[in-house]
């Protein structure tokens, strides 16, 4: 867990920005999973954190998305066996505060015994100042019906404290 930890260790910017760096040698030497790798361009970093994607290359690929905001990891997607449909996308559908991030992904599902595409969305809760996953809004993005707004309910934010600043 320390190599995700120092994945997020990013620099800070205002708006998501799109970061593509490699781990650094320290972190890649603690690591006890030599097949764990930064999924190319997917890590977005903003003042209040990040959000990136890892990918486990075993022998059965898996892939999991993580949030790091106000000094606390969050696991907010994991699955195997699943690949990546390419790099993050900043969407500004809803024209919020900020663009919300959505990944697209190919999922095993055993009821139907096959891959299936599938999104994870996150969305930018400003009173929380903080990146929330909704499945209704990644449903919102698959279904392509724009007539209605997502129901964000369901979203899952999880943040560190605040610090006092004194």
């Amino acid at each position: 867990m320390t190599f995700i930890l120092a994945l997020f260790a990013l620099s800070a910017h205002a708006a998501p920005m799109m970061v593509d760096q490699p781990l650094p040698a320290v972190v890649t030497a603690a690591m006890s999973l030599a097949d764990v790798h930064p999924l190319p361009h997917g890590t977005l970093s903003w003042t209040g954190g990040v959000v990136g994607a890892v990918v486990f290359d075993d022998a059965i690929p898996n892939c999991a998305i993580y949030t790091y905001q106000r000094g606390l990891l969050n696991s907010a997607f994991e699955n195997a066996p699943c690949k990546f449909r390419g790099m993050p996308k900043m969407m500004r559908d809803r024209k919020g505060e900020l663009p919300d991030i959505v990944y697209e992904l190919e999922v095993f599902l055993p009821n139907r015994g096959a891959m299936v595409n599938q999104m994870v969305a996150f969305y930018y809760d400003a009173e929380k100042d903080a990146f929330c996953e909704s499945q209704s809004l990644a449903y919102w993005y698959q279904s392509g019906n724009r007539n209605l707004n997502p129901d964000l309910q369901d979203g899952q934010c999880v943040v560190g404290a605040r610090s006092s600043g004194t």
